[in-house]
């Protein structure tokens, strides 16, 4: 075992599980340290957490490598980079944006009696980060922590069209789409024709390009500034989703999306 895969001395060797991987526990402990300080050193984390001052200079190096630290040129101590900054405000915005947006979930629910989605952006994915559920016998499920290509998505679709054409580029950049179903938006300028066409009507659409048989309606929702923050969509077996369904459940989702920006920071 090396001094990495060590657990630290005393009291504390008693409450590691097993199976843990010592060089990530160290790594997360670190961290776990700007809980308490506004700024690290090397030294002071080579004592609480018994290792060795190389160890702690490997550790923060691949940190500040990747963002999660950064060093103050003066003064050399170490503070949270904008990696981990950025991971923790997301973090705090999904939790914010999920319990605003649960009362405007339940309003979709019940006036189109489908099951209604809240998602983020994350890439070229969405993450579906809530769902009110249909009470209808055969209905569309929770997808409630799924991530899916947002091209394949009317809730991803609402959010790639907020985005410019380069950066929708950048997430594409072979210019080929990963298909879910034969329906699946397959070349990055097919994708571009069907945003142009959602910017146009203000609402995205979904016939079984992520799941056959299922179709589903999204909007955008957006911040003060003006920026999308997440969209939400509605989505019901196709057996009940004609194109009258449609019509209709767009007026509702973007109404319903409207009303939830008014609320969303």
């Amino acid at each position: 075992m090396t001094e990495d895969d060590a657990p630290a001395s005393g009291s504390n060797r008693t409450k590691h599980p097993t199976g843990l991987i010592g060089a990530v526990d160290n790594v997360l402990r670190l961290l776990s340290m700007f809980e308490d300080h506004e700024a690290i050193r090397v030294n002071q984390v080579a004592r609480d957490m018994n290792l060795s001052r190389s160890t702690v200079h490997r550790m923060l190096a691949t940190l500040g490598h990747h963002q999660f630290v950064e060093q103050d040129e003066d003064s050399r101590a170490y503070r949270p980079g904008p990696a981990l900054v950025d991971i923790g405000l997301s973090v705090v915005a999904s939790i914010d944006i999920r319990a605003i947006s649960r009362d405007a979930l339940v309003r979709l629910r019940d006036e189109t009696g489908e099951t209604a989605h809240l998602a983020c952006l994350r890439g070229s994915d969405v993450v579906h980060l809530d769902v009110v559920e249909s009470n209808r016998a055969v209905r569309a499920g929770s997808r409630v922590g799924w991530t899916v290509p947002a091209h394949a998505t009317a809730i991803g679709k609402a959010l790639l069209a907020e985005l410019p054409d380069a950066d929708l580029a950048a997430l594409h950049p072979s210019g080929e789409l990963r298909a879910l179903t034969p329906r699946t938006i397959g070349t990055l300028d097919a994708l571009h024709a069907e945003l142009d066409t959602v910017r146009e009507r203000g609402y995205a659409t979904n016939d079984g390009e992520s799941e056959l048989g299922v179709r589903s309606v999204g909007a955008v929702v957006r911040g003060r500034d003006g920026r999308g923050r997440a969209s939400i969509a509605v989505t019901a077996p196709s057996s009940r989703a004609d194109a009258k369904w449609t019509e209709d459940t767009a007026a509702t989702v973007t109404r319903v999306a409207k009303e939830l920006s008014e609320h969303i920071g």
